[in-house]
């Protein structure tokens, strides 16, 4: 798909599968994205997020969501990181979009280096009740500031 070379915007989706991975989520989906995102220095400078934070920010959402429904897990000890890797299709349809969106207004000559940007810019263009929307507020970033460093 991307060759031998690993380019920026390959490390950026490795990056996003690894996270899910990581969280023992199945599917990849624009919160990894995001997470995949902060692996890229000029984008995680772009975002002015570091990915420690990024992390913490979305399984606070996670703890939330679970209290919403009865469930608190806060006091409960963090799974050990040993998860199967998840599959190369397993994105969600919303995940699916944004890479597409990215691709598609990167030019080919560029696309390589120049993704990453279209991908941080599709992903702040996302909305609730889209997870990357709510991570986004969550970590109270600037949509247009960050949309003005990026331009």
């Amino acid at each position: 798909m991307f060759g031998k070379q690993k380019t920026p915007f390959h490390v950026v989706v490795t990056a996003s599968f690894e996270e899910a991975r990581q969280r023992g989520d199945r599917r990849v989906g624009t919160e990894h994205l995001l997470l995949g995102l902060l692996h890229h220095p000029d984008s995680a400078r772009a975002l002015g997020v570091d990915l420690e934070g990024a992390r913490a920010a979305l399984k606070a959402l996670d703890q939330a969501a679970l209290r919403m429904l009865g469930l608190d897990v806060a006091d409960m000890p963090e799974a050990p990181h040993n998860h199967p890797p998840v599959p190369g299709t397993a994105l969600t349809s919303s995940a699916r979009e944004v890479i597409n969106q990215a691709v598609k207004a990167t030019p080919a000559k560029t696309r390589a280096e120049e993704a990453p940007r279209h991908l941080a810019l599709t992903l702040l263009a996302q909305r609730r009740p889209d997870p990357v929307a709510e991570l986004i507020d969550q970590l109270k970033i600037d949509r247009a500031a960050v949309r003005g460093r990026l331009a």
